[in-house]
């Protein structure tokens, strides 16, 4: 199962949920469960656009998501504890809270997976995690390895964290690619240019363009 894959599932997941809450509250103020269906899909998928917008942030590892998911429940805890729903039915109390601690616990986790280190000194002030002590080797990356493109979502899942070195003549070959009469090897070339420009434009890891020409 690669990380991609898994990234997916737990938001389908996450929407699935989300339209079972609603059914579940609209089941219960309008004695219907379609309209609550369908608004909980539709938060759910909103959520889930939020997050995408955020994917600059890398998953990094379980601890984080740990750590993200009780920040995320303390600060939901205290937004449920709001005197604004006192004057409420105890059906809507329970179901404004549950949602509230469900958003809450999601974004606290996908925020977590995807920070660095130096991003949990911000929450908790004179903490720093440390860098491992295996260093890893550079890793020289090809033409194929780029127009490929999966490279890309290692990178961007947080699962290679070796430094990438692209040698200038493969760089070359890309553009020479991209400027070719036929449409084949033009949109390879294209896509290999795209892909390294994401991979330049990462903050999870370091690209570097080797100036040797063979």
């Amino acid at each position: 199962m690669t990380p991609l894959y898994t990234v997916n599932l737990l938001r389908v997941l996450f929407v699935t949920f989300c339209g079972v809450i609603g059914a579940s509250i609209s089941s219960e103020l309008l004695d219907r469960t379609m309209p609550g269906l369908l608004v909980g899909f539709v938060l759910g998928l909103l959520v889930v656009l939020v997050d995408r917008l955020l994917k600059g942030i890398s998953l990094r590892a379980f601890s984080s998501a740990t750590f993200g998911l009780l920040l995320g429940l303390i600060f939901a805890s205290l937004l449920s504890g709001s005197q604004v729903l006192r004057f409420q039915t105890e059906t809507v109390q329970w179901s404004v809270r549950l949602v509230v601690y469900v958003v809450f616990a999601y974004f606290g986790m996908m925020l977590a997976m995807r920070s660095n280190r130096d991003e949990f000194s911000l929450i908790i002030p004179y903490v720093r995690f440390t860098r491992e002590t295996v260093e890893h080797e550079p890793l020289l990356v090809d033409t194929s390895a780029i127009i490929d493109g999966r490279i890309a979502e290692l990178c961007e899942t947080g699962f290679l964290s070796r430094a990438l070195i692209v040698p200038r003549f493969v760089l070359t070959e890309l553009q020479t690619l991209a400027d070719s009469r036929e449409p084949i090897k033009r949109e390879r070339g294209r896509r290999g240019l795209d892909i390294l420009n994401q991979l330049q434009r990462s903050r999870e890891i370091e690209l570097t363009i080797h100036e040797s020409e063979s």
